[in-house]
């Protein structure tokens, strides 16, 4: 679990280096050798974090580890929209923040509605509507990942969950099914059940991944057409494929899905992310989904040392970590001693 929460952090102040760059530009970065924070270009939009800071995604995946927590061990979207509406007025004040910056463009209207402190689900209802049900973007699928470790051993309750907070601020059926996706594929790797391992001991990443199509089609019901796209993002092999770098379409939810999904068929976290970075786009999102389900799967052993350690804010985050564990160690089922790749155990990872 431990795993998933740092990965999605690092994957995205990692992933700031290379935000909104074009491929050609992402490797003018990379010319500084082995990427590390303190290879951030000091341009207007990175100015505005330190060298080893994540960004909003990871601070919105942090207001879901505090809702539960707030809402003892439960998920109340209202609780949450409440949450997400402080955070851009005032980000975390005792982090110095003067408020939410990085805020994407759906999320920011949604949040503006005057019902969305009571009804969030009608307001992201009526923005999509507003697109002519078109918009899709990322802005769901950058914070969901930490829904799959609670509640982990129920499928049902990790997918309910995870449309929930995804709804809080999207309402696609495509970010829908991004998020459920994440979050049902980290569920699946902390339960760790027989049929999805290896004789070696290693998840069958394939059976993994088609699980978690299996979850997230379901929210195309009778539609085939959408099923195939979803199945074809998902067992992508290609990176280059994904055109993470296609301009205006950086954000589109499954460009995010895809970078996470090939992150998650990869064995060395740096290569991976290094790889995803250099593709440039809206990397610090695709790093943060890639950092969440690659970090599930190796476990801690697997995170490079400099990345975790040198998290600006590591300590605090620590604190909402440990706070957040011991609040859904009870509403959890019974934590076994399932191990993972790299791992001791689901709280470990």
């Amino acid at each position: 679990m431990r795993a998933t929460i740092y990965g999605n952090c690092i994957g995205d102040a990692i992933g700031l280096l290379s935000e909104f760059m074009s491929k050609e530009m992402a490797h003018e970065v990379r010319k500084a050798g082995k990427m590390e924070y303190k290879h951030k270009l000091e341009d207007v939009h990175r100015l505005r974090w330190k060298n080893g800071d994540w960004t909003d995604d990871s601070d919105q995946m942090i207001l879901i580890m505090d809702s539960i927590v707030d809402c003892g061990g439960e998920v109340d979207p209202v609780d949450y929209a409440k949450k997400l509406r402080f955070w851009v007025e005032n980000g975390f004040p005792e982090l110095g923040d003067a408020g939410g910056i990085g805020l994407g463009q759906t999320t920011h209207r949604v949040v503006r509605c005057t019902n969305f402190t009571t009804d969030p689900f009608a307001s992201s209802s009526a923005i999509w509507e507003r697109s002519n049900r078109h918009a899709a973007p990322n802005g769901a699928v950058m914070r969901t990942s930490v829904v799959g470790t609670h509640r982990y051993q129920s499928l049902e309750a990790v997918k309910k969950n995870a449309m929930d907070f995804c709804k809080v601020t999207h309402f696609s059926p495509k970010c829908q099914a991004s998020t459920i996706a994440v979050s049902t594929a980290v569920a699946l790797m902390l339960q760790r059940p027989e049929r999805l391992i290896k004789k070696s001991g290693a998840y069958d990443v394939q059976k993994l991944i088609g699980e978690a199509y299996d979850q997230a089609k379901t929210v195309f019901e009778g539609d085939d057409e959408s099923r195939q796209e979803l199945h074809k993002v998902l067992f992508c092999k290609n990176i280059d494929e994904h055109e993470l770098a296609d301009d205006p379409k950086i954000g589109y939810t499954y460009k995010t899905l895809g970078a996470g999904f090939w992150a998650l068929q990869q064995t060395d976290f740096r290569k991976a992310l290094e790889t995803i970075i250099l593709e440039g786009g809206d990397a610090d999102t695709n790093g943060a989904v890639a950092g969440a389900l690659l970090g599930c799967k190796l476990g801690l052993k697997g995170l490079p040392r400099s990345w975790l350690k040198d998290l600006v804010h590591k300590e605090w985050l620590d604190k909402k970590i440990e706070r957040y564990f011991n609040v859904i160690n009870g509403s959890n089922v019974k934590e076994s001693s399932l191990v993972e790749e790299g791992a001791t155990g689901p709280a470990e990872q």
